[in-house]
């Protein structure tokens, strides 16, 4: 009778069979293999895929199960295998409601219940808040997956809204609070709508979180997600509390698509160098402001349905810092290495948000006419963070200097057209009129001060002369002496013009940059802040209140109103920025009584010879600032051309890295003069940084469909 052992376990391991033998002995090599792979750890497992395979979802309210489909979510691949790759401790998730963010961690959780066992703590914002969540969603989800209900202890103590024993893990579902902390620990914690826990005794949640897992080391990991209520504004420097000031200190993953007519990748997160905002009307009744809201593409300016995010969402894909994407989609540099993975989520990313794009833009629009209705911003706050998953920007009380205030500060000591001490580069920009163009020269010093270095207007025949174009570039790029005697003078780092409003200006702005180009006489200087950096640049107000900030666009297909030259489609650069975010600035500016950090210097020159009021000043401070933070003019009719020459300057000065200059050790452009790369004697200046003589700049030609695309005549570029 053979003695070899029943167990399917010992054939396995290769125990071999001898006769007469009491007992069975182990093949040496088998014991050496066993002993190795002890010591391998496990095959971590992605939770997306593991989600695309196993998970079903329900609504807990008698709907059938059905399987949890990745595609239609695409952007939650990165964050949920960020969990389980085992190179990150933490997770955060920023990102509006109905964008499936808290599926992740429910992905998460049956995971672990079911193939790689961990105990849980799962945080959420108030008692009752956590009793209806584990009804609605996690007891449903339980019950659809019979690995996870089988493996629900029998006691009646194993199975409540508060803990559920799993038998080799267990779960614990707790409203955050320093009575839900004591003696809790986990190697696993979501925590969910952390900018809606009372932090008044515990302070801000994850360093309190930190602790409830820090005795598992680098084998725990922590998920945050909320909308982001504490934040303040769209800049990092306003993320000081809740989940954006997690966000800001993490890989910071923005999500970048494609473009279905020209297949240019840019981003719908505020903030990225190509920003894709959601173009719609705000003076419209509000059925008509859904129906026509689209998302403008900042490269090509075509206009897309909402019909197409979802394979735009397919082509999609997370870009973080210190990485770059192009317009073609390809990612260069190096990941920022942090332990923290970040991923913000926005409203038009999402396929569940109601009424689509249109839905959040009647939404907005809604809640800023009722802002200026009654003057609360309440329903607004809930509208941007809740819906658009943007941090809410508050109503800025801009205060109220006057023409007289303004000029009275104007300075004797100060001469027209000559460059004071403290300056350190110039911009200068012309207002294109349909008869004329009214151009500012602008200095700028250390942290932002400035000075008004004088203004002209020019006149022509009309806006759509060739000739007055040309005349325009070189009073534009025409040096200012210095003021220190010394026979030197300063040239422009950039100059910019209006494309205005007047018809036919547009295309001869355009050709006249083309012709420009062609001659060698524009340069582009490199990238700032992710941004083409031109010395000589066409720029444009951009609709709506809440578009990009400032963004070089290359515009190829645009709406009729504001349609571009065929011959300069995709050729020409533009700066489109935000006019009221601007307008913001300059009126902070003008705020400022003392000289310093973004004080603006006025010559004494700008006044009227007559006295008061002065007509430059009053042009300065003609448009009032509304509720909803768009500026209009103060009183029908009124000029506001120098306060546009002073916005103008200033979106110059921004896309050539004001605001991020280290002043200690600032680039040649903007350093002191005797070392500075824009000053010289007269035969100098144009050899500082100009060549002496054109540069051949082979012809511009159409551009190409990128690849993966093609070309149609009626709709432009299509994937393939």
């Amino acid at each position: 009778m053979s003695s070899e052992p029943s167990s399917p376990a010992w054939r396995r391991r290769g125990f071999p069979t001898l006769m007469n033998d009491p007992g069975p002995f182990a093949d040496s090599t088998a014991l050496v293999l066993d002993a190795f792979s002890a010591l391998i750890p496990p095959e971590r497992l992605a939770l997306s895929d593991y989600a695309a395979r196993n998970r079903m979802l329900t609504d807990g309210i008698g709907e059938e199960a059905r399987p949890f489909d990745l595609s239609r979510v695409p952007y939650l691949q990165g964050p949920s295998d960020a969990l389980t790759s085992g190179e990150y401790t933490t997770v955060v998730i920023p990102g509006p409601g109905q964008c499936a963010k808290t599926t992740v961690a429910e992905n998460w959780l049956q995971l672990t219940v079911e193939a790689d066992p961990a105990s849980f703590l799962w945080y959420m914002q108030t008692k009752p808040g956590v009793e209806a969540y584990v009804k609605k969603r996690i007891e449903p989800m339980i019950r659809a997956h019979p690995r996870m209900a089988g493996r629900i202890g029998s006691d009646a103590s194993d199975d409540s809204l508060a803990f559920k024993n799993f038998g080799v893990m267990q779960a614990e579902f707790l409203s955050f609070g320093k009575n839900t902390l004591i003696n809790k620990n986990a190697p696993r914690i979501v925590a969910d709508e952390v900018d809606n826990y009372d932090l008044s005794e515990l302070g801000e949640a994850k360093p309190v979180l930190d602790i409830r897992r820090q005795v598992f080391g680098e084998d725990s990991c922590l998920l945050m997600m909320s909308h982001p209520d504490l934040a303040v504004g769209m800049s990092p420097a306003g993320w000081k509390r809740g989940i954006m000031a997690v966000y800001a200190d993490s890989t910071r993953g923005t999500w970048w698509w494609p473009c279905p007519r020209c297949g240019a990748h840019s981003s719908p997160n505020p903030g990225a160098s190509r920003f894709m905002a959601l173009d719609y009307p705000t003076d419209a009744p509000l059925d008509e402001v859904q129906d026509a809201t689209r998302l403008a593409c900042p490269t090509c300016g075509g206009l897309i349905e909402d019909r197409e995010r979802r394979a735009m969402n397919a082509a999609g894909r997370w870009v973080g810092l210190g990485e770059d994407i192009d317009e073609d989609g390809r990612v260069t540099g190096t990941p920022r290495r942090h332990s923290t993975y970040g991923a913000w989520i926005v409203g038009v990313m999402s396929p569940f948000i109601l009424g689509g794009i249109g839905g959040l833009a009647r939404a907005r629009v809604s809640a800023e006419r009722e802002m200026e209705r009654l003057g609360d911003e309440k329903t607004l706050r809930q509208v941007v963070v809740k819906q658009w998953g943007f941090p809410f920007v508050p109503t800025r009380r801009v205060g109220s200097v006057d023409a007289a205030t303004v000029a009275d500060r104007a300075e004797a000591g100060l001469t027209l057209n000559q460059v004071p001490d403290g300056v350190r580069f110039i911009t200068a920009w012309a207002d294109v009129q349909a008869n004329r163009f009214e151009l500012i020269r602008r200095g700028w010093g250390v942290a932002g001060e400035s000075w008004v270095l004088g203004t002209e207007r020019m006149t022509a025949e009309t806006a759509t002369d060739p000739a007055s174009w040309d005349a325009l570039l070189e009073a534009l790029r025409r040096p200012l002496p210095l003021a220190d005697g010394s026979g030197r003078f300063m040239r422009p780092r950039a100059v910019g013009m209006d494309l205005g409003g007047s018809a036919g200006v547009t295309s001869r702005a355009y050709e006249a940059w083309m012709r420009w180009r062609a001659a060698g006489k524009v340069r582009l200087l490199g990238k700032a802040d992710g941004r083409d950096a031109w010395d000589v640049l066409p720029t444009q107000g951009a609709p709506g209140r809440n578009a990009a900030r400032l963004q070089v666009v290359y515009p190829e297909d645009v709406r009729k109103d504001r349609k571009a030259s065929g011959v300069a489609r995709g050729q020409v650069p533009v700066a489109r920025f935000n006019p009221n975010l601007f307008k913001d600035d300059l009126a902070a500016q003008l705020e400022r009584a003392e000289p310093g950090a973004w004080f603006v210097h006025f010559p004494d020159g700008l006044k009227d010879q007559a006295g008061p009021p002065h007509s430059w000043f009053e042009q300065l401070v003609a448009e009032r600032r509304k509720p909803t933070g768009a500026w209009q003019k103060a009183a029908a009719g009124a000029r506001n051309e120098a306060g546009d020459t002073m916005v103008g300057s200033h979106v110059l000065a921004r896309l050539h890295g004001m605001g991020r200059i280290d002043w200690d050790h600032p680039p040649g452009w903007a350093a002191p003069w005797d070392t500075n790369a824009l000053v010289g004697l007269p035969g100098e200046v144009t050899v500082a940084g100009m060549p002496t003589a054109p540069r051949a700049v082979p012809a511009p030609t159409k551009p190409s469909p990128r690849p993966g695309y093609f070309n149609r005549p009626d709709k432009g570029f299509f994937r393939r």
